[in-house]
């Protein structure tokens, strides 16, 4: 079965995506999911195995984001976001079930400013590691590797 063109995109960009950019490629997924799950409710509810699909796709991104969490660096923040993504999840869960679109409707949109916030988050954070390493770089070049420097980002997501 040949798959749509964002689904093999999304696919190919995840699998040559740093951790950092993984997080946002996630929220991809499940904004895409989500909207066609959306999408199918509100135009083609015969279709109850294509809404399920979509909508357990939007869920397994969500359980993805959580098992992303590292609770001990992250700290409070991880611990709350792993609170909005459970709660996210039990949201899906219930619109697959009761198939009501309103349940999906009221979460699009935070999955847009989240995905939205951690793409700028992650583009600070690529921005201020390049300026690292050309800092270390014009000291000794040969002394500096990138991944042996600084913190991960993704620990918190």
């Amino acid at each position: 079965m040949k798959q749509p063109v964002d689904q093999r995109y999304l696919e190919m960009s995840i699998a040559t995506s740093s951790k950092e950019t993984l997080i946002v490629k996630i929220f991809d997924v499940l904004l895409l999911a989500a909207q066609t799950g959306y999408d199918k409710l509100l135009n083609d509810r015969g279709d109850v195995e294509g809404i399920h699909k979509a909508l357990l796709r939007a869920q397994k991104a969500l359980a993805i984001l959580m098992g992303a969490l590292d609770m001990e660096i992250g700290g409070d923040l991880a611990k709350n976001l792993f609170r909005v993504y459970e709660f996210w999840h039990h949201e899906l869960v219930m619109a697959n079930m009761e198939k009501n679109p309103e349940r999906v409707e009221r979460l699009l949109p935070n999955f847009r400013s989240y995905r939205e916030t951690w793409a700028q988050a992650v583009a600070e954070y690529q921005t201020q590691r390049r300026e690292i390493e050309i800092e270390a770089r014009s000291h000794d070049p040969r002394l500096y590797d990138a991944d042996s420097h600084g913190s991960s980002f993704v620990a918190v997501g």
